[in-house]
């Protein structure tokens, strides 16, 4: 476990030291006596609120999706409609996405692959404390009782729970790395409607489906 920060301040400012420290020397290559440096801190002092570098990714790797779940259970306690909710949750999804990977002299859109990257490299590896698809169910069962409640209303069709989610953030994910490489390329308003029009609509016409 990470000991408790004594300081919330100073322990933002070290995870937003490691989040630049990373985007330009990478996970694998980042001191910790650079983070400190940027942090404008002793290395000593890295070690007060944290034990690892690994430690340090950790809480990266937290401060990024910790956010993304909160904005996502937010939205799912509004008193909207299901299909109001899942327009909504598209919309904050690709925002998100946007706001990370957009901004070419940042350096969030660099970890935030990074984090990606090393996430699945620790889990397939079985190597780090990081247990990337512990985090994605997490998120996939926030999602589960929205999707019931849908189906249940009789608003979506009666799908496999489970499995539509990870198809459904299987898609974004791709959508939002496709999106990174050639955004130059689409109107960001268009493609959220088109988005938001195949995943809750489909390609096909309801009249021209063959039973």
């Amino acid at each position: 476990m990470t000991p408790l920060p004594k300081d919330e301040a100073k322990h933002r400012r070290i995870i937003q030291a490691a989040i630049q420290v990373f985007a330009e020397e990478g996970v694998s290559n980042g001191k910790i006596a650079n983070i400190a440096k940027a942090a404008g801190i002793g290395k000593g002092t890295i070690y007060e609120y944290f034990r690892s570098k690994t430690e340090i990714f950790l809480a990266v790797f937290e401060y990024y999706f910790n956010k993304l779940l909160k904005g996502y259970e937010q939205l799912i306690r509004e008193d909207l409609d299901p299909t109001r909710k899942i327009e909504k949750i598209l919309d904050y999804t690709f925002d998100s996405l946007d706001e990370q990977l957009s901004n070419g002299s940042s350096p969030d859109w660099l970890i935030f692959l990074e984090i990606f990257l090393q996430g699945y490299r620790n889990e397939i590896l079985g190597d780090g404390e990081l247990l990337f698809s512990d985090t994605l169910r997490k998120m996939y069962t926030l999602f589960e009782p929205l999707l019931e409640e849908g189906i249940t209303a009789g608003v979506f069709k009666s799908l496999e729970t489970e499995h539509a989610i990870f198809i459904l953030f299987a898609a974004l994910d791709g959508i939002g790395l496709h999106y990174f490489i050639n955004r130059n390329h689409y109107q960001k308003e268009l493609l959220k409607t088109t988005i938001k029009e195949i995943i809750l609509h489909g390609l096909l016409k309801t009249d021209s489906r063959k039973v």
